[in-house]
């Protein structure tokens, strides 16, 4: 199985990276570091010519890519040279939300599955603007970033938000994209546990108090990726100005 550098070193030596054309969900408190997360992993495939689509649910393209450069990684020339599209569901968030409160709606935002027909029937998230160097390569990305999936999910069933998630990760590998899906503590615990049957693989991040040193620390932990021998410690990590970097000891 072909797979995608996680853009993380040392973590590509202890999960093989990422497995391509699967979905990968990004689980985490807010702060735990999802974002750069997903940014690094933006980064490292772009570096590497992989055509990526960036779906941002939360932050404006400009806050994104100050905060990616504020690691030295430069999103603006990615899309330039046509390796990258930004898409900014922010502000298409806000015109559902002012809609509903017009109209007396009770869910001012579109589905997932709405998001999803969008994305594989009129691919209007996922073309890029083809130009340049890119010209032989295909308008679909072979990877996608959605970050985060939460705000779709909060005022649905567990049950519905199952089956969106399914319809979603079957769509994306449908195209042949590999996703990080990113998602935050906000969901419902059990809601929480659903989404990890959709997916391929699972990382959570979050912070904690270290009882010996009575200080705060980042941890990751591989919750599964199938076809894949993954470490079962928690693998402590920091957020330097490279961006996540592992300490070297791990953890139970």
């Amino acid at each position: 199985m072909e797979r995608l550098s996680t853009g993380i070193k040392g973590l590509d030596s202890l999960i093989q990276g990422y497995p391509k054309g699967r979905a990968i969900l990004v689980a985490g408190e807010s702060g735990a570091g999802k974002t750069i997360f997903g940014l690094q992993f933006l980064t490292s495939c772009c570096e590497a010519g992989v055509t990526s689509v960036y779906i941002s649910m939360e932050e404006r393209p400009e806050d994104l890519k100050a905060q990616a450069m504020s690691f030295g990684w430069d999103l603006a020339d990615y899309e330039h040279k046509g390796l990258l599209r930004i898409v900014d569901l922010l502000e298409r968030r806000m015109g559902w939300v002012e809609d509903a409160a017009t109209h007396g709606l009770e869910k001012p935002y579109k589905s997932l599955i709405k998001i999803v027909s969008e994305i594989y029937e009129e691919r209007r998230l996922c073309a890029l603007p083809i130009s340049g160097v890119q010209k032989e390569k295909k308008a679909v990305p072979d990877v996608v970033i959605l970050d985060n999936i939460g705000v779709f999910a909060m005022g649905i069933s567990t049950p519905e938000l199952r089956e969106q998630l399914d319809t979603l990760v079957f769509k994306l590998s449908g195209l042949g994209c590999t996703s990080l899906i990113i998602s935050d503590d906000a969901v419902a615990k059990m809601s929480q546990d659903i989404m990890l049957y959709s997916v391929y693989g699972a990382i959570r991040l979050r912070k904690r108090d270290n009882p010996y040193t009575s200080k705060r620390e980042r941890v990751m932990d591989i919750i599964k990726i199938r076809n894949t021998k993954i470490p079962l410690d928690y693998l402590l990590f920091d957020i330097t100005d490279k961006g996540i970097e592992l300490i070297v000891k791990s953890e139970d």
